[in-house]
């Protein structure tokens, strides 16, 4: 087949063995959700370590119905690393896609054995099925795609970025992937993606998680794996770095770049979040003007560069991993944890980069270059937190809201309790509100409600405003911050965290009120427990709730 050579980078495959949708199209297209199944189901048949999978209690379909496919190859030797590789969060991003599909018939062909018998991967290689298959060749025409096919849609069904998703967890994408990490919990999560930017002379873009509040131990350990493969790569000639933009966006040669400049660091993102369960990320940006083949090859080589890389140092992960883990946990024998409820960019490095002025063509192709500019420029790669605040021991939530929030906190892996577990002898925190702001515009589908205020003992009642009794608190949610995703309950419950269920709506109607709401005012639904020097309470975790009709 035409160009077949750029895919496989330089493999052969051998007789009998399924072809990918690409390879037997001649590169014309792109693969439908069946058709990576049929692709899937042809390789189990070849060698049965591969295998569906699906975590205990995970939607099996997207709100069409589309259905959400995963599959796992376990290591062939004892202990292996877990690894979940997730692609097509973006379907217009599709080269993710295609190359986990090679890299899965390579390692079932006995390639690379080092990784085959030490890693345990679940791979899903169309998460947004609805936008997998909602292919159009008018879809970013930017970037060279497969003709006939061209590329899906970056959102799902109801127009939603499943990649800002991962803390209100609306979409049964979003759900099933909270269910797998608390299922099969990967030691690390790799995204596969395409950027959209800046044209530089890189092959390929990564990212570390980069997660506000997260342990910085593990956050730098993260970073070290990606900027040595890195090194890896610059060795054997593709040139990579970390993922972000030249500042400014869309420089010229009158405003030429002064720096280059990272993504955010709000858990909303895939990359980010499992930071704040104490686990590993890699964002992977294949660049997008090269050919076609040449980012499913691109791709293909980094993913197996850090899987490489994964095992070489597998006792070295679970060892950072453990003691992110319990620098958490023993920090609550010290003291009031602190985190920051925000963060900013910061200078990791000075770095050379290649600014390419581009020639495009009416759909925004480049066709050519006026010229490449060599700059060595700050490189703003990290963040570092600000406003920091102690952590209370936990949090209370209106037993009003059960129904919504208990299956959403049980759904990110949290202990929940009932409220009458709260350490008794440490006080009862009331918010205070100084300020708010409440969106112009939608986001996600969302009015956001950014709150700011502080924590206090004595109540902030307004007139006729609904007061809390004993058997209120008692009968409350009760979430303790002493347990190892106590970071990620900090960032979903805190009214003040920019990324907290406050924020995403889920109390909408007891903070917002409108015309046509004229009643008593209710109270507000949080409440914080004051830290003290009390014992640790053991109590029962709530059951989850039954499935609503």
């Amino acid at each position: 087949m035409r160009r077949l050579a750029l895919i496989l980078a330089g493999t052969q495959l051998l007789a009998g063995w399924p072809q990918t949708t690409p390879e037997r199209t001649d590169l014309r297209r792109t693969s439908t959700v069946l058709e990576v199944r049929v692709f899937m189901d042809a390789l189990h048949k070849q060698n049965p370590a591969l295998v569906p999978y699906h975590p205990n209690g995970a939607p099996r379909a997207t709100e069409t119905g589309k259905p959400l496919l995963a599959w796992r190859l376990k290591g062939a030797g004892p202990d292996p690393l877990r690894v979940y590789v997730n692609a097509n969060i973006h379907a217009g991003e599709v080269e993710g896609k295609e190359a986990i599909q090679l890299i899965v018939r390579e390692l079932l062909q006995g390639k690379h054995p080092e990784l085959r018998r030490n890693l345990d991967l679940v791979m899903m290689p169309a998460y947004n099925a609805d936008g997998t298959d909602a292919q159009d060749p008018a879809i970013r025409p930017w970037q060279p795609n497969p003709t006939d096919s061209g590329v899906g849609r970056r959102e799902n069904a109801l127009g939603l970025d499943l990649n800002r998703d991962l803390m209100k967890a609306a979409a049964p994408n979003t759900r099933w992937l909270l269910a797998m990490l608390n299922d099969f919990d990967p030691a690390v999560v790799m995204d596969l993606h395409t950027t959209n930017g800046s044209t530089h002379g890189f092959h390929l873009t990564h990212g570390p998680a980069c997660t506000l509040g997260a342990d910085e131990g593990l956050l730098a350990f993260n970073r070290r794996m990606l900027v040595e493969v890195r090194e890896q790569l610059k060795g054997e000639g593709m040139p990579t770095y970390d993922y972000g933009n030249f500042a400014p966006y869309r420089p010229t040669a009158e405003h030429p770049p002064t720096a280059w400049e990272t993504y955010d660091a709000h858990p909303r993102l895939l990359t980010n979040y499992p930071a704040l369960r104490n686990r590993l990320a890699v964002l992977s940006e294949s660049y997008v003007y090269r050919s076609w083949p040449d980012r499913i090859s691109d791709t293909r080589r980094f993913v197996l560069a850090c899987l490489g890389w994964m095992v070489g140092h597998r006792s070295e992960i679970r060892t950072q991993i453990r003691g992110a883990q319990s620098r958490w946990m023993d920090g609550w024998a010290k003291g009031p944890m602190t985190l920051p409820l925000s963060a900013k960019l910061k200078q990791v490095e000075r770095a050379t980069f290649e600014w390419v002025d581009p020639i495009r063509d009416e759909q925004g192709r480049v066709v050519g270059e006026k010229g490449r500019t060599r700059l060595e420029l700050p490189s703003f790669v990290g963040f570092e937190g600000g406003d920091f605040v102690a952590a209370p021991a936990g949090y209370l939530v209106d037993p009003a809201f059960s129904s919504t929030v208990l299956p959403l906190l049980q759904a990110h892996g949290l202990k929940v309790l009932k409220g009458s577990a709260r350490p008794k002898n440490l006080a009862v925190l009331h918010f205070h509100e100084t300020s708010r702001k409440v969106s112009p515009s939608a986001y996600q589908g969302v009015f956001t409600l950014e709150l700011q205020g502080a924590w206090k003992t004595e109540p902030a009642l307004k007139k006729l405003q609904l007061a809390w009794t004993p058997a209120d608190l008692d009968r409350a949610l009760y979430i303790p911050l002493d347990q190892p995703l106590g970071r990620l309950a900090f960032y979903l419950l805190d009214p003040r965290s920019s990324d907290s269920l406050v924020f995403w709506g889920a109390f909408h109607s007891a903070l917002i009120r409108g015309d046509g709401m004229w009643g008593e005012p209710p109270r507000f639904p949080i409440l914080a427990v004051g830290r003290g020097d009390a014992t640790a309470v053991t109590s029962t975790p709530l059951p989850a709730p039954k499935a609503q009709e």
